[in-house]
């Protein structure tokens, strides 16, 4: 009978007090003291260098870029303190995060848009996640929509959010007809080529910029393995949009031409944006519905097919 160390993976097992055994070295544990005050300074006096600082600092700024005398830069402290150092924060703060915002919306939209069953998943998430109340669990789920688990179904099981995600393919068609008219034309004028806008223009423009995202959703269809790069290009384009449109805005340039405006200058070339933007809109709906239509009718086809007549 053979003993326990000739199994695989298993070891005799042998005293505990036999010196000859070695034994794996404990972990090493730190000791953790909690920090008194004379190592770093109480709470107060870390508040207290902290205030300090940022007054010397404003009385400094005060004499040397203000040219204000050693007196009236000590009384002008606090103006400088709320005027220059909060109002230039909350203009800095509030600028990153409109990049933020809108870089995160392009990205999740690139997501959902390479990825094939993204309704399917966000039909889970509404129904399981927001509907419940979990809006913490739903918000980390869109944070990470591209590592969440894909179904083996893509169009989504319930009626209402069928149509609710037509709707939503429209109004994303609509505001990328938008966003990356102006990003082409931003394009063209940043490299010097003066772009004429007619009739035949102003249709093209919007076809050109549809074809971007559109052409994400159909790599996704067919399992292309780098559609989620190309997605990716989204949001730079977004971000490099927005920034150049603050910049023109900030610094009140006068050459800074937008495409749009151009547009609905002229009711001429207005009308047939929107006439034509309407139906550019839904060839992004009309090829979701025949992808889940195929995926519904395709299993119901092979069944039928494997019948005995």
């Amino acid at each position: 009978m053979s003993s326990s160390s000739d199994i695989p993976g298993m070891s005799s097992s042998a005293p505990v007090d036999d010196p000859s055994v070695e034994r794996p070295p404990a972990p090493m544990q730190i000791p953790c003291e909690p920090a008194s005050a004379s190592d770093g300074g109480s709470q107060r006096g870390k508040a207290l260098a902290i205030v300090l600082f940022l007054v010397i600092w404003a009385y400094l700024y005060n004499i040397s870029l203000k040219g204000l005398g050693f007196v009236a830069s000590f009384f002008h402290v606090l103006d400088t303190i709320s005027d220059d150092f909060l109002m230039g924060s909350l203009l800095a703060v509030g600028i990153g995060i409109s990049i933020v915002v809108v870089f995160s919306g392009m990205k999740l939209y690139g997501q959902i848009v390479a990825n094939v069953a993204s309704f399917r998943i966000l039909e889970e998430m509404v129904y399981t996640d927001l509907r419940e109340g979990r809006f913490k669990t739903f918000a980390v789920k869109l944070m990470n929509f591209r590592d969440l688990p894909r179904p083996e179904q893509n169009c989504p099981e319930r009626v209402p959010f069928i149509l609710l995600s037509f709707c939503f393919i429209y109004l994303m068609s609509w505001i990328y007809v938008i966003l990356f008219s102006e990003a082409l034309f931003f394009a063209s004028w940043s490299a010097g080529v003066n772009l004429p806008i007619n009739e035949h223009n102003v249709v093209l423009m919007p076809t050109l910029a549809l074809s971007i995202p559109f052409a994400s959703r159909v790599m996704a269809y067919f399992r292309y393995p780098y559609a989620q790069d190309f997605a990716d290009l989204l949001p730079a384009a977004a971000f490099v949009l927005l920034l150049v449109t603050m910049l023109g805005v900030l610094f009140e340039s006068h050459d800074q031409k937008f495409y749009l405006l151009q547009v609905f200058d002229d009711k001429k070339l207005a009308i047939p944006l929107l006439t034509n933007g309407v139906f550019l809109a839904f060839i992004p709906v009309f090829s979701e519905a025949l992808f889940w239509l195929i995926e519904l009718l395709a299993p119901a086809s092979a069944d039928e097919s494997e019948t005995p007549k």
